[in-house]
């Protein structure tokens, strides 16, 4: 029987040739799509002939669509195709017409009556010859198919530039994605299964969403099963789960995989801690270098069944600024926001060093806190917005991994701006605006803070701080200076009536004034962009931002732009030539007013 697979599969490459002949050794720049069925494996292991003949049709139905669409089925996978477009535009909307037939074929049919496919795309440069298609390109696409979620569709970057001017594809940003063989990451996203939002393919906890974390985990096995390492992640997860260690294969062969995980993951409820079980046995292990290696595979591969927002446990009572209810929601949206991020690990460290003034890398230690109770603590800690760049600032600094920790402090920023929007309103609505000239102190919530480097286990380096506050440290929106709730319209006003310095020499006021309104992040990719080019988000810009500060930005641009009327002119274009238009449209406002005093 097995054979017949085989020549069934064999069958199907051979009436799938490309539709045009290249030339051998032809490089193109192509659109490059790989499809693959959802546990084909597993399905064939239990009804061949029912799983062969609908690998058949999808495939025929995939390959129908390709040829409708101007592509060409380079050959067969087994259990996908592998296609080449000239178009990008082409080759997603290819795509997405493939999975909204799919999913019309499969409606009303039990799981086992139907396939589902994931699907791969990237636009590179490649090299054709007559019996196959190479290249990087090809091996990106492949990689970016074992990212998508089944029935949905993963493109690269490369293609969602392309394409998201022509396309309403409703697509949600995965962020640099650390693919397997592939050097750099590549940043990648996420088309939803069609009838889906982007959010509910997220972090999807409707009715139903059990079945769902089911097929992801089904996926997730597929893909470990096909790991050239499986032998070893049989083993450390039948010693996780039955907590002994087993080199037996017929005992191991005993045990389904699916099962042992499915069990873990109600054992130990989030990511941190099933990656805590593994390291603790491996770390009994002769070889534990090799096994925390292979827990590291198992955990990335598992990731998406845990995506779901930290909940407080039961009893912890969140404290709130302003109206304790409304924060506690805005805590649990910032926290569902972060935790969709790939490196949540990360964002979870920033946090806590916010928060504590050290550097943890014990999962353990880390587990013991969800992210909405650190984002609620952290309020606490920094009251305002330019109180939590500081705290992110001064904590990047002394680490090794600078570009990545500032691009992942710019994605807690962003999360938890609407936290501080809505207590900055409250703060308006609750004190008067006359408390503000009552006292000229405005560094009365600022933090002091001596500090000794101590060496990391994490190759970077971790801190004690010394932290005196003037106040109590029970500060919360209501008890913030009234300085810092001054909503933008407000600033006019300052501007009219203060005898402040407007000296370009001291820059002090005015970079406190930015800091005050807006992200200060956000603030200087946007006037990086303006005094040299749009911010694309790479490596080296990173690199540059964070080697300028407010105010070496600031100087460079007021000797760039020599009138405000050319600073207008050029913020106004920056803005929308760098993503997030509407946060940067609401930051270059307050630039604007902040900066215009200081023009003749």
């Amino acid at each position: 029987m097995l054979g017949c697979h085989f020549l069934r599969i064999e069958h199907l490459s051979n009436t799938m040739k490309p539709s045009s002949i290249h030339q051998p050794a032809e490089r193109a720049l192509a659109a490059i799509v790989l499809t693959d069925a959802v546990s084909f494996s597993a399905r064939m292991s239990v009804d061949e002939e029912g799983t062969l003949a609908l690998i058949q049709r999808d495939l025929d139905l995939i390959a129908e669509q390709c040829e409708c669409f101007g592509g060409n089925v380079l050959k067969s996978t087994g259990d996908g195709l592998l296609m080449s477009f000239y178009s990008a535009v082409q080759a997603v909307l290819c795509s997405q017409e493939v999975q909204k037939q799919l999913t019309k074929l499969s409606e009303g049919l039990p799981p086992g009556e139907y396939l589902q496919h994931r699907i791969g795309i990237h636009l590179g440069d490649v090299l054709f010859s007559q019996d196959d298609v190479l290249g990087n390109g090809v091996n990106i696409a492949a990689r970016l198919q074992t990212k998508s979620a089944p029935g949905g569709i993963c493109i690269s970057q490369t293609v969602h530039d392309v394409v998201k001017a022509r396309l309403d594809i409703n697509a949600s940003f995965l962020g640099p994605l650390k693919l397997k063989n592939i050097q750099e990451p590549v940043t990648a996203y996420q088309i939803p299964p069609y009838g889906q939002s982007a959010t509910m393919v997220v972090a999807n906890q409707a009715p139903g969403a059990a079945a769902s974390r089911a097929s992801t985990l089904e996926a997730a096995v597929t893909v470990l099963r096909q790991d050239p390492q499986y032998r070893r992640i049989q083993k450390l997860v039948f010693g996780t789960y039955q907590g002994v260690w087993e080199n037996d294969a017929k005992v191991l062969a005993q045990f389904d995989l699916q099962m042992m995980l499915s069990q873990l993951r109600q054992r130990y409820h989030t990511l941190i801690a099933l990656e805590k079980a593994f390291q603790t046995m491996a770390s009994r292990l002769n070889h534990k270098d090799i096994y925390l290696t292979i827990a590291d595979t198992i955990l990335t591969v598992l990731e998406p069944t845990f995506d779901q927002p930290d909940e407080p446990s039961e009893g912890t009572v969140i404290a709130a600024p302003g109206s304790p209810g409304n924060c506690q929601e805005m805590y649990q949206q910032a926290a569902q926001s972060l935790m969709s991020h790939s490196d949540r690990q990360r964002i979870k460290k920033l946090l806590y060093a916010v928060l504590y003034s050290t550097w943890e890398n014990d999962p353990a230690v880390l587990a013991l806190h969800t992210i909405a109770e650190l984002i609620a603590e952290v309020h606490k800690v920094a009251p305002s917005e330019s109180d939590l760049s500081y705290h992110l600032e001064r904590i990047i600094k002394r680490l090794n991994r600078q570009a990545r920790y500032t691009q992942l402090a710019l994605v807690v920023s962003e999360a938890l701006h609407p936290i501080y929007m809505a207590s900055a309103a409250t703060m308006v609505s609750e004190t008067a605006l006359a408390e503000q000239s009552a006292t000229g102190d405005d560094e009365a919530t600022v933090m002091r803070t001596d500090t000794a480097l101590i060496p990391s286990d994490d190759g970077m380096t971790s801190f004690t701080n010394w932290v005196s506050l003037e106040a109590s440290g029970e500060q919360t929106c209501a008890h913030m200076h009234p300085a810092n709730a001054l909503p933008n319209s407000a600033i006019a006003s300052e501007h009219n009536g203060s005898a402040r310095s407007r000296d370009r020499a001291n820059f002090y006021s005015l970079r406190l004034e930015i800091m005050r309104y807006t992200n200060p992040l956000r603030a200087k990719i946007l006037l990086l962009s303006t005094v040299r080019s749009p911010f694309t988000a790479s490596r080296q810009d990173w690199i540059v931002l964070k080697s300028k500060s407010l105010d070496d930005l600031l100087h460079e641009t007021f000797a760039y732009c020599q009138t405000f009327s050319d600073l207008e002119s050029k913020l106004t274009i920056m803005c929308h030539c760098v993503d997030n238009v509407g946060e940067n449209v609401q930051t270059a406002g307050t630039i604007l007013q902040a900066m215009k005093p200081f023009y003749p």
